[in-house]
C-alpha cells in the first residue's frame, strides 16, 4: 500500500483528489485553515502551515509519493502580494523539494499552463516557459528548483480545471452557472483561450501517475481549445439558459491587476500517449459535472 501525502487538501483540487482517491493508498492530508471532508475515506488530516519551518509531523509520515496542490492561486493576489507569492508558491516548494530528496519520496508539483506567455498556443511540454505575471514567475521558479534538485518527479501543468467544487470556493463554471440561472449577467472574455480539463480526469491522471514510471514534466488539459465566452456559449447550450445574458469582453478592456497570456492551449499528445486516462471533451464533462 502507497503512502500518500496531500497538500493543498481544502482546495478545489485537493477536495477532488480526496474525493476520488484509490482504496489502493493510504492518504494524509495537509490543510491549513479549512479542514475538508474525509468522504468516506479513512483520511488522516494534518494541520500545517508548509510556509512554517516546523515540518516535524511530516517527518512520522513516512510519505512514498507526495502531491503538491497547495499554492496561492489568485493571479490578481499574487500581483498586489508578491512577497506572500514568493513564500507559498516558490519557497515552500523548494522546501518540500528538499523534503522528498531527503526522505527518498516522489513528488508530483502541480504547476499551471499560465507559465508560457500566450503568444502561439498549443504549447508542448519542449516549449521554454515566458512568465507574464507574478504567479507565474513563482511557478517557473519552483518548477527549475525541482528539476535541479529532484530526480523522481513529476511536474504537472494542468490547464483550467472545471467541475464541482466540493465546498470549497466555487469554480468558475459554477460561479458561471449560477449567475446565469439566477438571471444575471455574466462577462465572459473572447480573447483568452485555454484546453479546459474536466476536474475528474485531472485527478485520474495524478493518481495513475502516482503509480506510474515517468518523470519530468507532463502537459493535461481537455481535447479542445475554448475561449471564456465560448465555454459561456456551450454551458448555454447544454442547459437551455439565456444566451443574451453573456457580455462578451477583451482583456485589454478590463483593468486587471495582472496581466494573462491570451492562448494558453496545450498539446496533450504526451500525457494521452502513457496516461490510460480518457480526457473528456467539455460538453461531455459539464454534462456529467452538472446535470
Amino acid at each position: 500500500m502507497s503512502n500518500i501525502l496531500v497538500t493543498g487538501s481544502s482546495g478545489f483540487l485537493g477536495r477532488n483528489l480526496l474525493k476520488f482517491s484509490l482504496s489502493s493508498h493510504k492518504i494524509s492530508a495537509i490543510y491549513r485553515h479549512h479542514k475538508p471532508d474525509s468522504y468516506g475515506r479513512d483520511i488522516r488530516f494534518i494541520q500545517v502551515d508548509l510556509t512554517s519551518k516546523d515540518w516535524t509531523e511530516l517527518y512520522k509520515l513516512n510519505a512514498d509519493t507526495i502531491i503538491h496542490t497547495a499554492a496561492m492561486s489568485s493571479i490578481d493576489e499574487c500581483e498586489s502580494q508578491p512577497a506572500i507569492a514568493e513564500r507559498i508558491n516558490y519557497e515552500a516548494t523548494c522546501q518540500l523539494a528538499d523534503f522528498a530528496a531527503q526522505t527518498g519520496a516522489r513528488l508530483l508539483f502541480i504547476s499551471t499552463d499560465v507559465v508560457f506567455d500566450g503568444e502561439k498556443g498549443d504549447y508542448s511540454e519542449k516549449d521554454s516557459p515566458n512568465p507574464q505575471n507574478i504567479y507565474a514567475k513563482t511557478k517557473v521558479k519552483a518548477e527549475e528548483y525541482i528539476l535541479s534538485h529532484l530526480k523522481n518527479y513529476v511536474i504537472i501543468r494542468p490547464s483550467i480545471f472545471y467541475g464541482i467544487a466540493l465546498n470549497g470556493r466555487p469554480s468558475f463554471t459554477e460561479i458561471m452557472l449560477k449567475n446565469l440561472y439566477a438571471g444575471k449577467q455574466v462577462y465572459l472574455f473572447t480573447d483568452q483561450i485555454r484546453t479546459p480539463v474536466f476536474v475528474k480526469d485531472l485527478v485520474s491522471a495524478i493518481w495513475e501517475l502516482t503509480e506510474h514510471q515517468f518523470c519530468g514534466i507532463l502537459h493535461i488539459g481537455g481535447p479542445n481549445k475554448f475561449s471564456r465566452w465560448e465555454i459561456g456559449q456551450l454551458i448555454c447550450d447544454i442547459f437551455n439558459l439565456d444566451d443574451n445574458l453573456m457580455i462578451p469582453v477583451k482583456s485589454s478592456e478590463i483593468n486587471l491587476t495582472a496581466w494573462r497570456p491570451l492562448d494558453c492551449s496545450l498539446d496533450i499528445r504526451l500525457a494521452r500517449s502513457i496516461l490510460s486516462t480518457k480526457f473528456v471533451d467539455c460538453k461531455v464533462g459539464f454534462n456529467i459535472a452538472f446535470q
